[in-house]
């Protein structure tokens, strides 16, 4: 940020004694610079600041310098350490002369090409190009040993001035071209070609020629020719180039000049041993030294050169302190010290006569208006002031209490603790209400008003026993009376408005995260603008606008240098100043935009104290502070917006520096990239906030940490990314920061590329092709070879089911047949024979249900359930006295192999007959639901058994084996005297 400055500042408090001036920042090698004799600076259209030195070159962005040096064993380095000049062509090509050579250095890739435009002058060890300045359309005109070179930034090549070398000709450019002084005439060629356009003899104007050793041309296009023939006496003379005339007589000076420049209100700037001399529009010469200027130019240090960039700034060059960074914008701050020392100012005042009073730590000091003339009033620690009538002021002096003191009288003590008029002595401001003649006493127990007319005390306090004296906070630290007659009190818990009659209209209560208006915070001022709204200044929270009951909150995320305000004021063009532990802030209610000023801007001190700022009658904005009382001239304070723009200046590949490009491509074994972004700023540099996002990574805007400007990405995927990133002056400016693009590829490894993975693709594909063809193939072998396998046990099947039914069947029935024949012979055989009966029709059955099962590949559940059913209706006759029920639920049919077929069905058989013969039950139910998976139950009620002892009988353990050798879940449930419950599941 930097500032407009309009005319001279009228001092404040006009000529208050001993005050000092900020606004330098000085750079030496303890700041990074190659040496402290700076020759050259120059700044770019970039903004980086390049400063030339006897050893060395050096790139400076505001934070952080980068240095360039000669090696004689790179060709690519400097061609001398000792720089001479420095300039910039139409591509942004930096160009640095030396003592010994010319270099164009390739700033993407931080190389030196060595320039030689005169060939035949390559070899020649001492050639000094001590000029290199541009003259428009991006070409340069360098000089050398008295020879003028024109570089043609588009065409690339050089073009030599016309004429002879000339040892003691001396050239410059202005806007009509370019100058060249010899022997008394003055040449003008034209800036592109070269061509001779026209010769001045200064002859005709009764001019003596002289030998100039250097000329300059000013903002006005005149030329400053220096002679120094005689070097203890260097004479300046001007030369108008738009008359064609001499200005002045001769500039004589008693220093050797080594460089003139102008800054923009065109005063002349020498570069000499003992300092700078300045020279305005009079031409009379003047060294800058006062008091308000750093030890570096008061103690007659040699200057070597000075640069007066295009934002307002000042660069000064010295021969063995390094370099100074000036700020003309610090005029408009001034720092009043009472004792001509460093000391704490508490208050200001300016009473009704005019006179300036201020409260500091040594005493009260009082600035006559009339004599101009300041004298100590009271030797005692004064922390607060208030004016009166007639000249009048109130002062709080430590310790001891209020103090009245009138033009024509010593200090009287009014209120106390020791007069009972105080509870505390301790006073931390001091307000007085001019339409209720009420003084407004702020200390550490309370408020007290103090009427004027009569006397009479009234304090206020947060525990007060009576509501009509009671306030927020009973720590009060600052009152102010605003243009309708209401005081507004700042406390340790709130805020509270009087009227004109003391009566509390308003409070906000501030001692609570869940305030409805200001969270949790210490109240520390008011302040009023010219539209009538209340400016609130917090401890913790930055501040708000109260307008009419509605608060609107500005903090850090709004461009607040910090939240910690101890002060705040509006000036006459209804900006509000915000004094904060992080410097002062300057609010432009119709931009919307928050400027911090710091020291680095030029205001002397930072650290102000709380409830101390206050403004005079000419709109001056004054604070207390530890050094002393901070004076600001809000009319010379402009603050011009800049948009930052950011750019790379540094670049790494696996920590290995590479060229800085618009597209950088990694392969894909390069693991991380490394970028250093800058957007040069010397002012509050510190304060610059950075921020990236990389498109496709990280979307939303990273904020980088204060002081850091460097971005790193480690394993980036393989494909093209978009990085953005931008720079501004506060978080809150961000979103109107320009943002600068670059783009990062990382290649995918060989495997993974498109002229890899297409011919693979294809001999993949061709290849899976022909796996499956060969596996189809095998798969078919295999089902052929399966199904000749099942067909020939098919046919074995077939064969034995034949062999039980022709063989085994037969027996088995011709034993029933014959058992029937013997029964109807020997009726005393009955119970034998029937027994046996059973036992062949068990065996037939059995035989029936293996030969059935045995017929098929498959089968069905459905059909298991009809034959398992029939089994049922055929010996249900046997059980009368017991109910059966079946139930059969088909949702979706299931085949099963006749293994488990088998096992399953001699299963629920199993189930069936221990129920019927053994249970002793009178019920059995059996549900059969045939779905995914199969479930079969057969519960009765009959008798149970115990679980735990188990039951007679092999049973139900072969029930188990057959479960488990089937794969089917079994379980059976039981109690004596509940009955049995047998589940199967497949």
């Amino acid at each position: 940020m930097q500032f407009k400055v309009f005319g001279l500042i009228i001092p404040l408090l006009l000529a208050l004694l001993g005050y000092s001036q900020s606004g330098f920042l000085p750079y030496s090698i303890k700041n990074g610079l190659t040496q402290n004799a700076v020759t050259t600076i120059f700044r770019d259209s970039k903004g980086l600041v390049w400063m030339g030195t006897q050893d060395g070159l050096n790139r400076f962005d505001g934070l952080s310098f980068k240095q360039y040096k000669h090696n004689p064993t790179d060709s690519s380095s400097l061609s001398d350490q000792y720089i001479t000049a420095i300039s910039e062509d139409g591509s942004g090509t930096i160009w640095v002369g030396t003592r010994n050579g010319l270099n164009k250095l390739d700033l993407n890739k931080g190389k030196f090409e060595r320039i030689h435009p005169d060939p035949s002058k390559k070899k020649v060890i001492q050639y000094v190009f001590d000029q290199i300045y541009p003259i428009g359309n991006g070409n340069l005109a360098i000089v050398v040993e008295g020879q003028l070179f024109i570089w043609e930034h588009r065409s690339k090549y050089f073009k030599k001035l016309t004429g002879n070398v000339d040892n003691h000709a001396c050239y410059t450019a202005n806007a009509k071209g370019i100058w060249k002084y010899s022997k008394g005439q003055f040449y003008l060629y034209h800036p592109s070609t070269g061509k001779l356009l026209e010769i001045f003899d200064t002859h005709q104007n009764n001019q003596q020629p002289f030998v100039a050793t250097a000329l300059y041309h000013d903002q006005n296009q005149a030329i400053w020719v220096v002679n120094e023939t005689n070097e203890s006496k260097p004479t300046i003379q001007v030369f108008d180039t738009k008359k064609f005339r001499w200005l002045k007589d001769s500039i004589v000076l008693n220093e050797k000049i080594n460089q003139i420049s102008f800054d923009q209100k065109n005063i002349a700037w020498v570069s000499s041993l003992s300092g700078i001399i300045k020279i305005d529009s009079t031409f009379k010469p003047f060294f800058w030294k006062s008091s308000q200027l750093p030890l570096s130019l008061n103690q007659s240090n040699a200057v070597l050169c000075t640069y007066h960039d295009t934002f307002g700034l000042s660069w000064i060059g010295f021969a063995n302190n390094g370099a100074l960074l000036y700020n003309p914008a610090s005029s408009s701050f001034q720092l009043f010290q009472p004792e001509n020392k460093r000391e704490t100012v508490f208050a200001y005042a300016q009473d009704s006569l005019g006179n300036d009073w201020v409260a500091s730590i040594s005493g009260l000091y009082k600035k006559t208006a009339i004599t101009q003339q300041t004298k100590l009033i009271v030797r005692k620690k004064v922390r607060a002031l208030a004016v009166g009538e007639n000249g009048r002021i109130w002062a709080a002096i430590e310790n001891e209490g209020l103090y009245k003191i009138d033009p024509s009288s010593a200090p009287e003590l009014v209120a106390s603790v020791q007069n009972k008029k105080l509870v505390d002595n301790t006073i931390f401001h001091l307000n007085i209400n001019q339409k209720s003649n009420q003084l407004f006493i702020a200390t550490k127990s309370g408020l007290i008003i103090l009427n004027l007319i009569n006397n009479q005390i009234v304090r206020y306090y947060a525990e007060a026993s009576l509501v009509n004296n009671q306030i927020t906070g009973s720590y009060v630290l600052h009152s102010f009376t605003d243009s309708k007659g209401r005081t507004w009190v700042s406390t340790n818990a709130g805020i509270d408005v009087f009227d004109q009659n003391g009566i509390r209209i308003i409070h906000y209560k501030t001692d609570s995260d869940q305030s409805p208006y200001i969270k949790r915070t210490i109240i520390t001022g008011c302040a009023e603008d010219k539209r009538g709204n209340i400016w609130i200044a917090t401890l913790s929270n930055g501040i708000y606008k109260w307008d009419n009951g509605k608060f609107t909150s500005y903090n850090q995320s709004n461009g607040l240098s910090g939240n910690i305000v101890s002060g705040i004021m509006a000036d006459s063009y209804n900006r509000i100043w915000v004094a904060t532990t992080s410097g002062m802030n300057l609010l432009n209610q119709q931009s919307g935009r928050i400027d911090a000023i710091t020291e680095q801007n030029g205001v002397p001190a930072s650290d102000y104290l709380l409830a101390s700022i206050a403004k005079n009658n000419k709109g001056h904005i004054l604070l207390g502070s530890s050094e002393g009382l901070v004076m600001i001239n809000p009319s010379s304070v402009w603050p011009i917006p800049i948009q930052l723009k950011c750019f790379v200046t540094d670049a790494a590949i696996n920590y290995s520096p590479v060229s800085i490009t618009k597209h950088f491509q990694l392969d894909a074994d390069d693991k991380s990239i490394s970028l250093e972004i800058s957007a040069p700023c010397f002012i509050n540099a510190d304060k610059v906030v950075y921020q990236y996002r990389c498109l496709g990574i990280v979307d939303q805007w990273v904020t980088l940490q204060p002081n850091n400007r460097r971005i790193s990405f480690t394993n980036l995927p393989y494909k093209k990314l978009q990085l953005e990133f931008r720079a501004a002056e506060n978080i809150a400016l961000m979103k109107f920061g320009s943002i600068s693009t670059l783009y990062i590829s990382r290649e995918p490894p060989i495997w993974q590329n498109s002229f890899f993975i297409i011919p693979a693709s294809i001999l993949l594909l061709l290849g899976i092709v022909f796996f499956i063809r060969f596996l189809t193939k095998r798969k078919i072998q295999e089902q052929l070879r399966k199904a000749a396998v099942e067909q020939g046990i098919y046919k074995e099947r077939e064969r034995i089911s034949r062999d039980l039914h022709d063989h085994l069947g037969a027996y088995a029935a011709a034993i029933k047949s014959n058992i029937i024949q013997l029964e109807k012979m020997d009726s005393n055989s009955s119970e034998t024979m029937y027994q046996l009966k059973g036992n062949a029709e068990d065996m037939v059955s059995a035989l029936r249900e293996t030969i059935w099962v045995m017929q098929y590949q498959q089968i069905s559940m459905t059909s298991l359930s009809d034959r398992f059913k029939n089994l049922i209706n055929r010996i249900a006759p046997n059980y009368l006295s017991i109910q059966i029920d079946v139930k059969e639920e088909i949702i979706q049919e299931k085949m099963m192999s006749p293994g488990v077929s088998i096992h399953l069905l001699r299963m629920m058989q199993e189930a069936l007959t221990n129920s019927l013969k053994h249970a002793q039950c009178t019920q059995i139910f059996i549900k059969i639901a045939i779905n995914d998976p199969i479930l079969v139950v057969i519960e009765d009620n009959g008798i149970g058994f115990d679980m735990k002892k188990g039951s007679d009988g092999y049973g139900l353990q072969n029930m188990q084996d057959r479960a488990s050798e089937a794969g089917l879940d079994a379980k059976i449930i039981s109690e004596l005297g509940k009955g049995t419950r047998i589940s199967f599941r497949f």
